[in-house]
């Protein structure tokens, strides 16, 4: 009988779990017993979130900075599962968090708090998608990915996917998915590398997930919500997942939810369409509108146009050309979107652009036709790689050898959408 899923997880993370302890030692606990990460870092605290099958009541943190323990804290489990706001620490600032759970020890992670809104030095983050630790998904993508060690890493959807081998239905299996994807050794690299921002997309409930899913399988998906809000918690509770955050004078990043507020794929494509919700969009609009930084990055999980299907902003073309006119006029604009799992870079109305990237651990996604906006494709694992400088933006595709594939440098001017653009 061939293994299943699990079981075969099971043994990569049992093996690599032996190769980090020591194959003579079999005392010392099994780090796949234990995931952690450190989330939504702003410039005076950060997340710890902690996950566990040992069984223990509570974990024990230490925080240091340059070598010395600045803080040490407890984060209370429940159902072995728990997180704690550190507060009071310094913007711009690395920090080691250690997280021990009885005789187990993880991290160190590494994180940084983001610079003050008016710091102008240059910034350097990476986003990407699609993370299944599957060994047929196995490539050199998330090594290089924590070797580069960006100052923030943002996920924009499906990690994990729960909905193959077999569908998750109830939050014990919820829970195993987001399990097997943290404990996943080169995974645990990437979240011990640096801090993390996180939106779900779809396959953390079930493929292609709209308003109709979320009715005809409303317990399904309380599951799935209830355990991604056990994984990636936030400051703030309930359903307002999208936000808006300052890293430095330049970059204001602003992660929508493209899930929970859509309407029906197959509805007709008019104005009571929408992706988005009314005060979402409204929410939007306003914020980037106003925002005083240099480069405003709009993180979408689904691309803009030029996508495979109808699971995309391509069948809700009345709100998104709405908001594309919004935002005319508004400097620095740059949407980045995943799901569709290959590299492209766009030019959509307006000269509005749109980088799209992943995936880091899954199957390679197949082009539809081109068209002449698709400036650029590439059918490889990849992550997007943001640089900025003053006025001037690059982005790049990073390949899973730890090579830049693609760079394009643009000036917030480049990033104007305008009439005739």
């Amino acid at each position: 009988m061939e293994p299943t899923r699990r079981e075969l997880l099971q043994l990569v993370a049992a093996g690599a779990a032996r190769l980090a302890i020591g194959c003579g030692d079999n005392s010392a606990p099994d780090p796949s017993d234990a995931a952690t990460a450190v989330l939504e870092p702003d410039p005076e605290s950060f997340l710890v979130a902690v996950w566990t099958r040992l069984g223990v009541a509570e974990a024990a943190l230490e925080v240091r900075a340059a070598g010395a323990l600045i803080q040490e804290a407890s984060v209370a489990l429940t159902d072995g599962i728990g997180a704690r706001l550190i507060e009071g620490l310094l913007a711009d600032t690395h920090y080691e968090v250690t997280i021990a759970l009885g005789d187990l020890r993880l991290g160190p992670h590494r994180v940084q708090t983001a610079p003050r809104p008016d710091d102008p030095r240059p910034v350097r983050i990476a986003i990407s998608a699609d993370a299944d630790p599957s060994p047929q998904f196995t490539s050199g993508m998330l090594d290089a990915l924590a070797a580069l060690a960006p100052e923030l890493y943002l996920s924009i959807g499906d990690f994990p996917y729960t909905d193959n081998g077999p569908p998750a239905q109830t939050v014990p299996q919820y829970r195993e998915r987001h399990t097997e994807l943290r404990t996943h050794p080169p995974v645990r690299r990437v979240l011990e590398a640096c801090g993390m921002y996180a939106i779900y997309d779809d396959h953390e409930f079930r493929n292609n997930w709209d308003a109709h899913f979320v009715e005809i399988e409303a317990e399904r998906y309380a599951a799935a919500m209830q355990t991604w809000d056990e994984f990636f918690p936030l400051r703030t509770t309930g359903e307002i997942k999208y936000r808006s955050w300052r890293w430095g004078a330049h970059l204001e990043c602003f992660m929508l939810d493209c899930r929970r507020f859509r309407s029906a794929n197959a509805a007709p494509d008019n104005a009571q369409k929408t992706m988005l919700g009314a005060v979402q969009r409204r929410w939007l609009i306003d914020h980037v509108t106003r925002s005083t930084a240099t480069f405003k990055v709009i993180l979408t999980s689904i691309p803009l146009d030029y996508g495979v299907g109808d699971d995309h902003w391509a069948t809700f073309s009345t709100e998104r050309d709405a908001l594309f006119a919004a935002l005319v006029g508004t400097p620095g604009i740059l949407f980045v979107s995943g799901d569709q799992h290959w590299f492209a870079s766009h030019r959509h109305a307006f000269g509005i652009r749109e980088m799209q990237i992943g995936p880091l651990a899954r199957g390679i996604g197949v082009p539809g036709p081109t068209a002449p906006g698709v400036l650029y494709r590439a059918e490889r694992y990849n992550a997007g790689i943001i640089e900025i400088d003053g006025d001037r933006l690059t982005f790049s595709g990073l390949g899973e050898d730890g090579q830049r594939f693609y760079r394009e440098t643009v000036t917030a001017a480049d990033l104007t959408p305008r009439t005739g653009g």
